[in-house]
């Protein structure tokens, strides 16, 4: 099964999350996701990245049925999948703008954090980072993304409260840049990944401006 499709925009590779209603995660879907990730940065697009999600929900976080199934083994095979997933977002030397159509909880909150731009539809629906409430601590690179990623009075508010936000109040919060009508959303991110790209120094910019984060993620998955 695919759970990721690509397609080419203008320059623009637009990457839609796809894995039945809730598009929530597994094992098989982060290794094929860090695959795809990989391959992108060896050969990044020169204008950008869209990460987006099918349907009503941009990802509701790690399947929690099949995280409570999971042995020893599987449990660190979706925690290596979570940091190597991750850490292929966050190091994407090119531009990447999150399109947030739905729902956005758990590891969606940290791939929201991943990206350089993020931009939500209106509407009702939460976005938020509810590991403590779920019983799922932060593994390693998610943690280090949302250390770097969030100011320190949101970090403590969202990790240890699991408290939800509206898309609006995900602006606040630093998570969101702007909210945009949901028959927009693609459109807008697209224009804003190909506006950001066209910055002749934005790829030495986002080096430097992650350089801390990356070296931390880079010790955590021993490269």
């Amino acid at each position: 099964m695919t759970y990721f499709t690509t397609e080419d925009r203008d320059g623009t590779i637009i990457i839609t999350l796809t894995n039945g209603e809730r598009n929530t995660l597994n094992p098989e879907l982060l290794e094929e996701g860090a695959a795809l990730l990989e391959g992108l940065a060896q050969n990044p697009p020169k204008q950008g990245v869209v990460l987006t999600g099918a349907g009503e929900h941009f990802t509701c976080g790690m399947d929690t049925k099949v995280a409570a199934a999971l042995d020893e083994a599987g449990q660190k095979r979706a925690v290596a999948g979570i940091n190597a997933f991750c850490a292929g977002l966050h190091r994407l030397p090119c531009v990447l703008v999150a399109a947030v159509n739905g729902n956005s909880i758990g590891a969606g909150g940290i791939m929201m954090l991943c990206a350089d731009w993020v931009y939500a539809a209106t509407g009702n629906y939460k976005i938020g980072l509810p590991e403590a409430k779920a019983g799922l601590p932060f593994p390693p690179v998610p943690q280090v993304v949302l250390d770097y990623g969030l100011e320190p009075s949101w970090r403590r508010r969202l990790a240890l409260s699991s408290m939800l936000l509206a898309p609006n109040e995900a602006i606040g919060a630093g998570m969101v840049e702007a909210t945009v009508m949901a028959d927009d959303l693609i459109d807008m991110s697209v224009t804003k990944a190909q506006e950001m790209s066209a910055q002749p120094g934005f790829k030495a910019c986002k080096r430097q401006f992650r350089a801390r984060a990356n070296a931390e993620i880079d010790a955590i998955s021993g490269d």
